[in-house]
């Protein structure tokens, strides 16, 4: 059956659902950009504040974590060496920038599939642990030196292979 066999019936309920949805929605231009900047300001509340601010804030931070860096250097926690490490389709890359002041002073380069370890650089007595982003091959690594930069190249470990294994029955 028909719920509204009366015409004005039909009417009167689409006017009803029209007034809460239309009630409080702003239709000029100041009212939208009002409405996105609260919902902006809510959700990021640093995203509209001042730039020079901002920057005052950054610098801050980038002074206590300078700070923090040297306490744990000094605690013999973090190298003194400024590395890069990085990733390509088949590689991870890591270069270390080496003061050569001794050119019979060689490093010596350890590696597991996990980790990078460099012992005997000038810069640093404690030597290096590396974390890699990727684990790698250790066997298929190559190590350069070239304007006072250690760079050691490893291969990606690739994905095993799907291996079958057989149940015996008993």
């Amino acid at each position: 059956m028909f719920p509204f066999s009366n015409p004005n019936d039909v009417q009167s309920y689409v006017d009803n659902m029209k007034q809460p949805f239309m009630q409080g929605f702003p239709f000029n231009g100041t009212d939208i950009q009002k409405m996105v900047n609260d919902s902006i300001q809510q959700a990021f509340p640093d995203f509209l504040k001042d730039p020079e601010n901002q920057q005052n804030q950054q610098n801050q931070q980038n002074q206590s974590n300078q700070q923090m860096n040297r306490s744990s250097q000094a605690a013999g926690n973090q190298s003194s060496s400024n590395y890069q490490v990085f990733e390509t389709h088949d590689f991870v890359i890591a270069r270390i920038p080496v003061d050569q002041t001794d050119e019979r002073a060689h490093p010596r380069i350890y590696m597991d599939t996990y980790h990078l370890y460099v012992k005997g650089l000038p810069n640093d007595p404690n030597g290096l642990k590396i974390p890699l982003p990727s684990p790698v091959r250790p066997k298929f690594a190559k190590a350069e030196y070239k304007s006072n930069i250690l760079e050691i190249r490893m291969l990606k470990k690739g994905p095993e292979p799907l291996t079958e294994i057989n149940m015996d029955e008993t």
